[in-house]
């Protein structure tokens, strides 16, 4: 199996400083899994209101309107508010067309203070949980079979555990939120705004 990589992904201000943003609505303390099976790594109890889990949510509770606080700096492609993640119609066009139908996606009206529209998106909700680590390249210490410690030595992941996914949760990695090579690279063609993310060596 040759070389590749996988990423893992953060947020950008795309401002010269932070920009506020506030949930309107919902609840995202009482958003809850639809199977809530114990799972172990972290999360492994799927309890309400932590996320990302890996795993599809209910949509009792999640938000449908977000304040966006500037006029002169527009919401980007995908940004987080409140430990949530929104994403704009281009960002879903791009996962979906790698993985139709897998990942959960809510509309979300972001609105301005004063209350006119700034931009529609979507709460993005990962629906794949795995466990990614390539374990006889990885030398990384698996503490308490719950969580690989990166500060124990390097993380190289599995293509072959990681199959056809291209959006994924890996349940051993704190954090672990993760793209394939082929998503990010249709992000970087796009233009996407507010993503930044970090390369990982994958066999």
């Amino acid at each position: 199996m040759s070389e590749g990589v996988v990423y893992t992904f953060g947020f950008r201000d795309e401002a010269p400083h932070i920009i506020e943003s506030t949930l309107l609505d919902g609840d995202r303390r009482k958003i809850e899994y639809v199977d809530t099976t114990l799972d172990k790594g972290l999360n492994s109890r799927f309890k309400a209101g932590k996320m990302y889990a890996g795993r599809a949510v209910k949509s009792e509770h999640i938000p449908t309107k977000v304040q966006w606080s500037s006029k002169r700096y527009l919401p980007p492609d995908i940004f987080q508010s409140a430990g949530l993640i929104f994403v704009s119609d281009a960002f879903k066009d791009i996962i979906e067309r790698h993985e139709p139908g897998v990942h959960q996606f809510f509309p979300v009206e972001v609105v301005f203070r004063d209350g006119s529209f700034a931009r529609q998106m979507y709460f993005f909700n990962i629906c794949n949980r795995l466990d990614g680590m390539d374990r006889g390249r990885a030398t990384a210490e698996l503490i308490n079979e719950i969580a690989f410690e990166p500060r124990t030595g390097t993380f190289v992941f599995s293509l072959e555990k990681i199959g056809s996914a291209h959006a994924w949760i890996d349940k051993h990695v704190h954090y672990g939120q993760f793209f394939s090579s082929q998503v990010v690279d249709d992000f970087k063609r796009a233009g996407l705004t507010g993503l930044v993310v970090q390369p990982y060596v994958a066999f």
